[in-house]
């Protein structure tokens, strides 16, 4: 039985890795681990690859200047962190899912979001 090796992306990797998953109708999101088995490529992980963002912001009291002020904070602070980007969830019934866009956010996927205790 083989047995499956997880390593970190290589930059002569990433051709190969995207390749694969683009026959597998698949994208990547900022692979940094590859997954092989008998050296055949098998998958990726994006592994903090940046934070995942869960906002939450009262829809009553807080004004659209309050949030702008709110997320520059926030992004200061991921980037004192070392951080290059976030990933930022919106749930479509937001008042924010309209504007993410406008507000310098690139969509990237539609998923749904799973939590796994260790």
């Amino acid at each position: 039985m083989s047995e499956i090796q997880i390593s970190h992306v290589k930059e002569e990797e990433m051709a190969d890795l995207q390749a694969a998953s683009q026959s597998d109708n698949h994208g990547l999101v900022y692979p940094t681990h590859i997954i092989r088995k008998n050296e055949e490529i098998l998958g990726s992980v994006s592994m903090g690859a940046g934070p995942l963002v869960f906002w939450w912001m009262d829809s009553k009291k807080a004004k659209a200047l309050d949030s702008v002020r709110a997320i520059k904070r926030i992004e200061d602070e991921y980037r004192s962190y070392g951080f290059k980007r976030a990933f930022v969830l919106c749930d479509e019934e937001s008042n924010y899912f309209p504007h993410m866009e406008k507000m310098g956010n690139h969509f990237l996927l539609k998923s749904n979001v799973y939590v796994r205790e260790l």
